[in-house]
């Protein structure tokens, strides 16, 4: 995917980074500079900007013939305003992938919604955070070499045995602000993937009652279920038995995951790419 030498370009989307996070970023930078990559960072990481001007930015690193990827390391709220900016011609005709979790699940599933082209649902922050040395191993052999450990993901099946179709999804809240909109996939032989951050069992039912409302689970091959840190941490119930309740429907491939999600250890997702499991 990536070569030696190639520059990457960091971003944010969503909510602009606190002050914070400064030193977060210059570790990230140096992290990738071991590696072997050169990084190119804008003036929205840390600034409050309006959704055109972060959508303008984008577009100009999808322009920019000397960046080869784009990882944006921002996550919150407000991604889905660059939507109705973005290039999508542009996007689509560009060689290199964009890479984003949690909120911008928004831009990578819409990025597959217009373009067909595949994004990367991974969070680059997770190479200098607490599972450094596995992550940093993995990304550059999938990455930057041509092995598939960083999107290698074990999972268990709680309905059927296999399932077979292209990711859609992502964060179950911010897939749902695609909802109504071009910028949602078809659900149409698809695989979708859910995960959540924050979610109590209430959110959790009310994400998948939606689903289920907008016919989603009459359309995909399967869902993977990623890790829901919230709903996991009250320990009452599961994702997995929450969506059997609401869609009782014992013929659709239901797998659950502890690889995808906001944990640190996560590994990455190919949004727009096939899928056998």
């Amino acid at each position: 995917m990536l070569d030696k030498g190639d520059s990457v370009g960091l971003t944010a989307c969503s909510n602009a980074l606190s002050a914070k996070y400064e030193e977060v970023i210059k570790e990230l930078e140096y992290s990738l500079y071991d590696v072997g990559l050169n990084v190119k960072t804008r003036e929205n990481l840390f600034d409050e900007i309006d959704g055109r001007r972060k959508a303008q930015i984008l577009n100009d690193m999808f322009a920019d013939d000397e960046i080869k990827a784009i990882f944006d390391v921002s996550g919150g709220d407000a991604a889905n305003e660059v939507l109705p900016y973005l290039d999508f011609d542009l996007i689509k005709n560009s060689n290199k992938m964009f890479y984003g979790y949690s909120d911008l699940t928004t831009i990578v599933n819409a990025i597959y919604a217009k373009t067909d082209k595949v994004s990367g649902l991974y969070d680059v922050r997770n190479i200098i955070f607490e599972y450094r040395e596995r992550q940093m191993a993995d990304f550059e052999m999938t990455i930057i070499g041509d092995d598939d450990h960083l999107t290698e993901i074990d999972c268990d099946f709680v309905q059927g045995t296999r399932m077979k179709g292209i990711v859609i999804g992502g964060n179950a809240r911010c897939f749902l602000k695609l909802a109504g909109t071009d910028y949602m996939p078809s659900f149409k032989r698809k695989i979708l993937l859910l995960e959540s951050r924050s979610g109590d069992e209430i959110k959790i039912r009310s994400y998948f009652c939606q689903l289920a409302q907008m016919g989603a689970f009459k359309e995909v091959e399967g869902v993977i279920l990623g890790t829901f840190l919230e709903l996991e941490k009250e320990g009452k119930t599961t994702a997995a038995k929450i969506l059997m309740d609401i869609i009782d429907d014992e013929n659709l491939p239901i797998a659950v995951t502890n690889q995808i999600g906001h944990r640190a250890d996560s590994k990455a997702v190919f949004i727009g790419k096939e899928l056998v499991i």
